[in-house]
């Protein structure tokens, strides 16, 4: 079965589907990429090239995957960077067609809309969309600290501000919320957090803090967490094992824009260290 993907695809660099591409490929997974944006590389602080990918265009390759009965191959879907809104309602016809064939396939939706630094980084209009028809369709979100309190309106300062944000967020719609690039007064000096909710319980996943300009770790994580999950691990160590690749990949990729995805991908399948994921009691506010 294939993980049909709708991100964003660079020539040069690992983001999007292409960073996913090669996480699925280590996996043994079958990759249908599905660009909503193709650019010569990742435009953060570089010069490039390139241009959002119709929806039309999008929802003509989905129509002949009816046509042609590929739906029936469609194992789950994941959404990451959108170029524009109306892709969100082709992801959404998508989801319905797999559906249709009577099997319970997953979406994963990261709601790739801005960070802790920079803000909301994509127009009002495609946040909106993200929010209000991907989110609630959702059995997966992977929300980063920025987006979590934006796609719920809620304080994300504490630890117990987290943990209720993600249970906001949980009641629109998805089962499983990873909340990644948490730091608060809880976290251990230069270190990151990754929270995990899965139904009424709570992990963390802790590692030491890597300062790498590289892009892409986000689309990594997603791709190695999904991966694991269909293979049947359940979401703590599938989290663990996903969180502590990542953690390899940005100590290789050092000071280089790109990550060393490639050069490190051994680390995709068998990280070491493996950073545990931590039971929280969310009764007692995660603490």
């Amino acid at each position: 079965m294939a993980t049909v993907s709708f991100q964003s695809h660079v020539a040069a660099g690992v983001v999007g589907n292409t960073a996913a591409s090669t996480v699925n490929a280590a996996f043994g997974r079958a990759f249908w990429a599905m660009p909503t944006v193709f650019y010569s590389n990742h435009p953060a602080g570089r010069a490039f090239a390139g241009e959002v990918v119709s929806a039309q265009m999008l929802a003509e390759c989905v129509a002949t995957f009816q046509e042609n009965g590929l739906i029936d191959h469609v194992g789950c879907i994941q959404s990451g960077y959108l170029g524009a809104a109306a892709h969100a309602s082709v992801v959404l016809s998508l989801l319905t067609a797999a559906r249709k064939t009577g099997r319970a396939v997953p979406y994963a939706c990261d709601p790739v809309l801005g960070d802790q630094a920079a803000g909301l980084y994509v127009p009002t209009d495609i946040a909106a969309a993200v929010r209000d028809e991907l989110v609630p369709a959702a059995d997966i979100v992977t929300p980063n600290l920025f987006e979590l309190g934006y796609l719920t309106g809620a304080p994300v300062e504490t630890t117990v501000d987290i943990w209720a944000a993600m249970q906001v967020l949980q009641a629109a719609g998805p089962s499983v919320v990873v909340a990644t690039s948490v730091r608060t007064s809880d976290t251990p000096l230069e270190h990151l957090d990754t929270f995990l909710l899965d139904g009424a319980n709570g992990w963390v996943v802790t590692t030491p803090h890597v300062d790498s300009p590289a892009h892409g770790a986000g689309d990594v994580l997603m791709a190695a967490f999904l991966a694991r999950h269909a293979a049947g691990e359940p979401t703590p160590t599938a989290l663990s094992y996903a969180v502590s690749s990542v953690h390899r990949i940005l100590k290789a990729s050092g000071d280089q824009p790109d990550l060393a995805l490639h050069a490190a991908c051994d680390d995709l399948l068998s990280p070491a260290p493996v950073f545990p994921a931590v039971p929280r009691p969310l009764s007692l506010g995660g603490g």
